[in-house]
């Protein structure tokens, strides 16, 4: 074997074992290392890598290549969620019979946190109305009205004709919401206080024409990699973040993601209590504010569905910026719930994607 094959061969065996530490983050809490915060995004990326070293292991290393092909499958459990493989799905605008469709959207606050651009907005607004969604659940969600394009919450049920709302405040005019086609028979907001956060995860029962359907709504922990370096006398419009501010305070952004991350480990427990104590047609919508790969998102959808992998292609990025691997954003359904179809349109309008899911409950 020449130098250089040795080089190669030893480069890919180093890639291999990097390869396989990423493979673990389903079974490793963040809490108990920082590192494994930044393997759950890598994920992808080391994925890709890994394919295209089994594929030259075949050319220059026959003999050994069945060892990388192996490796290569240990991380099935990531595999299996952070790419779609249904091809060729075609989204109907046209609802099928007993369908419900459901709109999942982080708005950002309708772009009123900076220069308010009218004609995105009335941009978005068209495409709400366009969606002919049954239930819709926004994240940062801001009741902006306005002459030039109201974004109101009064003004968002006369377009979709969706006469039923529910708005979880975490701050005033700042949270998730609910709309719906059809009554509430009960509402409630369960608060992150195992971070001591106002935000929290939303849980309404609808009455549908067939039965009642559960849909729970949230938004965690923003990881704060665009947030400016702040200081004790800008955080007014950030008062319901009860955690330690000190984060925000640090210029290094992996410190800011790895302490997130370890927050998101604590909701995600409580979302998941809250979940496993649902014994009815439940959906699950939130922006995530983590990958597929990570341990809060193999913790919150053991056991349920996701509608992007049962009906999705690709790796279904829905945060819009960053890497085109970074879906955050997940419609989650109980095993009693039919995906029918899935679709996230290439609207580059807020900083997330919107996904529309039409579904069934199985009688």
């Amino acid at each position: 074997m020449t130098i250089c094959k040795k080089i190669v061969l030893s480069l890919g065996i180093l890639g291999s074992v990097l390869y396989l530490i990423t493979c673990l983050t389903p079974y490793i809490n963040p809490a108990h290392g920082y590192f494994f915060t930044f393997a759950g995004l890598l994920f992808p990326v080391g994925l890709i890598i890994m394919v295209a070293w089994c594929l030259i292991s075949l050319f220059l290393f026959r003999n050994y290549s069945w060892i990388f092909f192996l490796i290569l499958l240990a991380g099935y459990k990531n595999i299996s969620v952070v790419f779609g493989f249904q091809p060729g799905n075609k989204f109907e605008q046209a609802k099928s019979k007993n369908s419900i469709r459901v709109l999942s959207w982080n708005v950002n606050n309708f772009l009123s946190g900076q220069k308010m651009d009218p004609v995105k907005v009335n941009q978005m607004l068209d495409f709400i109305k366009s969606a002919d969604a049954d239930i819709i659940c926004f994240q940062d969600y801001s009741s902006v009205p306005s002459k030039q394009a109201d974004a109101s919450t009064e003004n968002i049920k006369l377009i979709t004709g969706l006469a039923y709302s529910f708005f979880s405040e975490a701050d005033k005019n700042y949270g998730v919401i609910i709309f719906s086609r059809w009554p509430f028979l009960h509402q409630t907001s369960v608060p992150f206080s195992n971070i001591n956060s106002l935000e929290s995860l939303q849980r309404v029962d609808i009455q549908t024409p067939n039965q009642v359907l559960r849909v729970y709504n949230t938004h965690l922990s923003s990881m704060s990699i665009h947030v400016e370096l702040m200081d004790n006398n800008n955080f007014q419009h950030l008062k319901f973040v009860k955690y330690d501010k000190a984060i925000l305070m640090k210029r290094d952004k992996l410190s800011r993601i790895a302490y997130f991350d370890k927050l998101h480990t604590k909701q995600a427990a409580l979302i998941k209590k809250s979940l496993d104590s649902c014994h009815q047609p439940f959906i699950y919508t939130a922006d995530m504010n983590a990958v597929p790969s990570s341990y809060v998102y193999h913790h919150i959808r053991s056991g349920l569905n996701d509608a992007f992998l049962e009906k999705g292609w690709g790796f279904g990025r829905t945060y819009d910026s960053l890497s085109p691997t970074l879906r955050i954003d997940v419609l989650l359904t109980s095993k009693s719930i039919k995906t029918v179809q899935y679709q996230s349109p290439r609207l580059h309008l807020s900083d997330h994607l919107p996904i529309i899911t039409d579904i069934q409950i199985k009688p």
